[in-house]
């Protein structure tokens, strides 16, 4: 039995969409509640996550592919990031000897990982799991995206440097 069999056999068994979700479901709500140390019963936060998991497990079928989603948006962006970071390392951007760029400005890139969480957010179909859909085609958001990178290329090149 090869390991895409065992993958197979799980996916049939609603492992992904089902278990998944509920285990990710009971580590945040069991994390949160050990963070604030609220209630103060240890077994008492435990039976709050079992229930708030199970709460979500009739929900898998709907929660998994927008968990799907999300976390492939997430690690196309994560590897367009450090390839981004490869590049301004390469390029030699650094404002002195031991702060490169990312150290010198992290609210404007602090900024662009929120806005680039939002659109993955979106992208996952996390407003449709909201309950708010709204339909935007392929060829609009390709175009939105190349104009930003194009403006995004003009003011850079047009900007005045500060030496």
């Amino acid at each position: 039995m090869g390991f895409e069999a065992v993958v197979q056999n799980l996916e049939s068994a609603g492992f992904f969409s089902y278990i998944l979700p509920w285990l990710l479901t009971l580590a945040i709500v069991f994390g949160v509640l050990e963070h604030y140390e609220m209630p103060k019963s240890k077994s008492a936060r435990a039976v709050i996550s079992l229930v708030a998991a199970f709460t979500v497990l009739p929900l898998g079928g709907l929660i998994a592919p927008f968990l799907t989603g999300l976390v492939r948006g997430f690690i196309a962006i994560a590897a367009g990031i450090l390839v981004a970071i490869i590049f301004v390392e390469m390029l030699g951007y650094k404002v002195s000897d031991t702060k490169n760029i990312f150290q010198e400005h992290p609210t404007e890139f602090g900024i662009v990982m929120i806005l680039i969480a939002i659109l993955v957010f979106i992208g996952a179909g996390g407003m449709k799991l909201l309950g708010w859909e709204f339909k935007v085609g392929e060829n609009t958001l390709a175009m939105l995206f190349f104009l930003a990178v194009i403006s995004l290329g003009v003011w850079w090149i047009t900007a005045e440097s500060k030496e």
